[in-house]
């Protein structure tokens, strides 16, 4: 019986823990403490830079928190978000379920009113949670009871586009949608707007075992999120009083006004501490702020520990003697008996239920201001006396050190009713500045291994920190070697780095063991000319090395292309580049050379562009609505997206078959609909269209890619060095999308001006599709109507990749030109169509120099046209050789080379 009994007790208390456990309703996220500040800034997770690409913060970024995730979410784990060990308060109770990386940011001032496009100005605050990439599960609010309106205040990250967030019950976006509480969607915001979402108390989810639901936050693209209410949210919490440590000579407190007003304030509590009497920092630091009096002197037993627990403790100082004596500040008498805000401090929280405008804090006499020291230099002066600083600040969100202008002759004529609000803001002020005392972030040291030599870098990840070093193996110190710029050693060594920074424990020591490597030898480069190719071989004296090489100057072997077999080119000529690297040895320098083809001569070559089709967003961002084109240009689809039928209901043919059974059944064919065919034509008449039957096709105009081989990254690369012989890819796709099941491809780019053959057409696709591909077609036609086959385009085999082809068109007479997908699967991506002849560029070609510039003018250049090597017209200069097409006042026209 007894167990049995405490049995049912156990059940009993087990029932009541779990239903009496409270999950948090409310969070603010317009008020970060220091703390979080502090460990934010401390962890290695975290940054004050905002770009991925970026290497400093900015003035708008470096008060702020951006998250270089490595440890991701739990898509169903009960995660809260951590820095530096510690559970960031302002967001605990919020599940974590983001698993992308870098794609959260903490803005603690973030003050954007100045950026130079206006969409990215007029915040509702300064401070918010930040969400970043698009389409991410960011947090679950667990344990929401149906019937609950859940309430939150969003505003887009950019202000001309629609962004913010959906709920969903559950985790991910299967669950049911939440809707605002009178069954409207809710709108997706541009600037600022407070949204209500209700808990369907019908809802026909699973729910969790005490009948609530988790809520997944899904975002839909960089949004910021002012606060989050759960229900009526958490009862407020009851504000401690804030511990005060006045240091005083006790002989003279009673008598100190600043001592009298803090002992009387509500919210406060006041411990008096003897500056004739040693106590460590430690101490200090457990209470909220120390207040140091005008009474404390230089000689006084707890002066040093005051100095060291500047930056490490909240303090607030009516000392400038003491400031000067530990050489900060130089006290400056002046005779003013009030002060000036600086008008960006008119709304500081110093100044509560205060007239910033007009504060006068003595009734006779001089405030006592101060001249700042070097330390003090980049403090936020928030007023002056005169020209003289009287209230400055220093680390404004880590525990703070704040002066008042205040000494022993003048607070006995001091305004009350100010000096006492102004007290008690301070501390209020100084207190949420408090956070732990955290080591700075670890030192990285790098080595760039050069030929017999190493450059070695030092970093941290706190701009502020001094780095020490040493080179002979013992832990270095504030004593040792100040790192300022890389530094070359000839000599294998371990190099050890610390950092210190003001406010800081000291870093843990980093360590590196550098090497000292030879080079790798140059790459020989044979070329052996056959009548219709050229064969280029690649070695290296060097044992145990990897070649690799381009056709572009690429030097990073994770994007050029490692060589394995001898190299067959047989339509252009270019200039081969390739070096060596691996094992043991510093990669080699550049190889290069320039490589012919006997077939290929000054008669036979074909690089003058007659015309150019590329994706660029100034022609194709058309404008089709009245025909259903919908969307932006990264994305806009010319007649909607989705695919229409392109035959007709009357029947062509029918075809008689007979069925499994050997009974006759009827096939009907039917006529091909000519209203299905809709063109759309450039906003600038460039000699090409965009057509379909059927077929969808979408401007990604805002597409752009690398000029490397991929290697198997992910990324929009070329499959391989041969796809970027000549030139890169323009900016801006045309890709072509679904069908209607069961009929034709009918997509397709063409011309409309003819060319006169002879000709080369030359494509860039990209595969955009992750399990096959499309069948491109380049065709010819000489009446626009009946079109031919000339070649096939070449697909890459790596979604995202593209490649280049190169068709001869050996016709006579004139033709369009056309690229029609004619098989395969969708997302074909068209960045380029190149029509080329045998014009003067060509006929500028030597196989033994290269082109050789033209003779012209000296008349003015009105415009300039960048091609590469092989006639692709370029942006701008690229690596290597260049042509450069002048067009002169005269009507002259010059091309000259130009190597970069």
């Amino acid at each position: 019986m007894m167990k049995k009994s405490f049995l049912l007790l156990s059940l009993l208390m087990l029932a009541l823990s779990v239903s009496a456990q409270q999950y948090r309703k409310s969070w603010d996220f317009t008020k970060w403490s220091a703390e979080t500040v502090a460990d934010l800034m401390a962890g290695s997770d975290w940054s004050d830079i905002e770009k991925a690409n970026a290497t400093a913060p900015t003035d708008l970024s470096k008060d702020n928190c951006f998250w270089e995730v490595t440890a991701m979410g739990n898509a169903n784990g009960e995660v809260n978000l951590t820095a530096n060990g510690n559970v960031i308060k302002e967001l605990e109770g919020l599940w974590y379920t983001n698993t992308s990386s870098r794609s959260l940011a903490i803005a603690v001032n973030y003050q954007n009113a100045n950026a130079s496009d206006a969409a990215f100005r007029d915040y509702h605050g300064a401070s918010y949670l930040w969400l970043g990439s698009s389409k991410k599960n960011y947090f679950v609010i667990p344990h929401v009871e149906p019937g609950t309106i859940i309430k939150m205040g969003i505003e887009s990250h950019k202000q001309t586009d629609a962004r913010g967030v959906e709920l969903y019950i559950g985790r991910g976006t299967s669950g049911t949608k939440l809707m605002a509480p009178d069954g409207s969607a809710n709108v997706v915001p541009t600037t600022y707007q407070e949204f209500e979402w209700l808990v369907p108390a019908d809802a026909t989810d699973t729910p969790n075992e005490d009948g609530t639901f988790d809520i997944q936050i899904y975002n839909t693209n960089g949004c910021h999120i002012y606060f989050i209410t759960v229900g009526e949210g958490d009862e407020p919490a009851v504000e401690e009083a804030k511990q005060v440590a006045y240091v005083a000579d006790p002989a003279t407190v009673d008598e100190d006004f600043a001592y009298i007003f803090l002992n009387s304030a509500d919210g406060v509590n006041v411990t008096t501490i003897n500056a004739a009497e040693a106590i460590s920092l430690d101490s200090l630091q457990t209470y909220d702020v120390v207040a140091v009096a005008p009474s404390v002197k230089a000689e006084d037993a707890l002066a040093p520990v005051l100095r060291k627990a500047v930056a490490y403790q909240p303090m607030l100082s009516l000392n400038a003697a003491l400031a000067e004596a530990w050489g900060l500040v130089k006290a400056v008498p002046t005779t003013e008996t009030a002060v000036t805000v600086a008008e960006e401090e008119a709304d500081n929280k110093l100044f509560t239920d205060l007239d910033a405008s007009a504060l006068e804090l003595l009734t006779e006499g001089g405030l006592k201001a101060v001249e700042l020291g070097e330390y003090f230099a980049e403090d936020k002066v928030i007023a002056k006396a005169g020209e003289a600083v009287a209230i400055h600040q220093h680390n404004p969100v880590r525990n703070s050190y704040l002066y008042l202008p205040y000494d022993a002759e003048n607070l006995a004529a001091a305004n009350q009713y100010e000096l006492s609000l102004l007290l008690v803001n301070a501390v209020n002020v100084l207190a949420d500045t408090k956070a732990k005392v955290t080591p700075v972030v670890v030192p990285s040291i790098a080595q760039d291994n050069q030929n017999m030599a190493t450059v070695v870098t030092i970093s941290c990840g706190n701009k502020e920190a001094k780095v020490y070093y040493t080179l002979d193996g013992n832990d270095p110190t504030e004593a040792s070697t100040l790192y300022t710029a890389p530094f070359t050693l000839t000599e294998p060594a371990t190099v050890k780095a610390v950092a210190y920074a003001d406010g800081y424990n000291a870093s843990a020591v980093a360590s590196l063991d550098v090497v000292i490597k030879s080079q790798a030898a140059a790459p020989a480069i044979t070329a052996v000319n056959n009548a219709d190719n050229t064969e280029i071989t690649l070695s290296c004296a060097t044992e145990g090395v990897d070649i690799y090489y381009s056709y572009n100057n690429i030097d990073d072997q994770a994007f050029a292309q490692k060589y394995t077999e001898p190299i067959v080119l047989r339509e252009e000529p270019c200039t081969i580049y390739a070096f060596a690297a691996g094992g043991d040895y510093v990669q080699s320098e550049m190889s290069s050379q320039a490589i012919s083809i006997n077939s290929i001569n000054a008669q036979t070559l074909r690089i003058d562009t007659l015309a150019h089709f590329d994706a660029n967003e100034t022609d194709w961002f058309v404008d089709n609505t009245e025909n259903g084109g919908t969307g932006k240009a990264s994305a806009y689809y010319y007649w909607g997206k989705s695919a229409w039928s392109y035959y007709s209901t009357e029947v062509d043919y029918e075809e008689t078959v007979k069925d499994s059974e050997g009974n006759d059944s009827i096939i009907y064919h039917y006529k091909p609909d000519a209203a299905a065919v809709r063109v759309v034509n450039p906003n600038n008449e460039n000699g090409w269209i965009l057509k379909s039957a059927g077929q969808v096709l979408t401007g990604e105009l805002q597409l752009t890619i690398e000029s490397k081989v991929g290697n198997g990254a992910t990324g929009r690369y070329a499959e391989t060095a041969e796809d970027i012989l000549g030139g890169v890819p323009s900016k801006g796709a045309i890709t072509f999308g679904g069908k209607t099941s069961g009929e034709p491809y009918t997509g397709a780019i063409e011309s409309t001006v003819k060319f006169t053959a002879p000709f080369d057409v030359v494509t860039y696709i990209g595969n955009g599709n992750g399990s096959g591909a499309a069948i491109m077609q380049v065709e010819v036609s000489a009446d626009g109507v009946t079109w031919d086959s000339v070649g096939v385009a070449k697909m890459a085999g790596t979604q995202r990749y593209y490649k280049k082809t190169r068709v001869n068109v050996e016709k006579s007479g004139e033709y369009y030109v056309r690229l029609a997908q004619v098989g395969g699967s969708t997302k074909a991506q068209v960045y380029d169509v190149y029509v080329l002849n045998n014009g003067e560029i060509s006929q500028a070609y030597d196989p033994n120099t290269g082109i050789e510039g033209i003779s012209g003018s000296a008349a003015e250049v009105l415009r300039s046209e960048v091609y590469s090597l092989n006639g692709m017209r370029m942006n701008q200069l690229q690596k290597g050789l260049n042509i450069i097409r002048q067009y002169r006042a005269d009507g002259s026209v010059k091309t000259v080379k130009v190597m970069k």
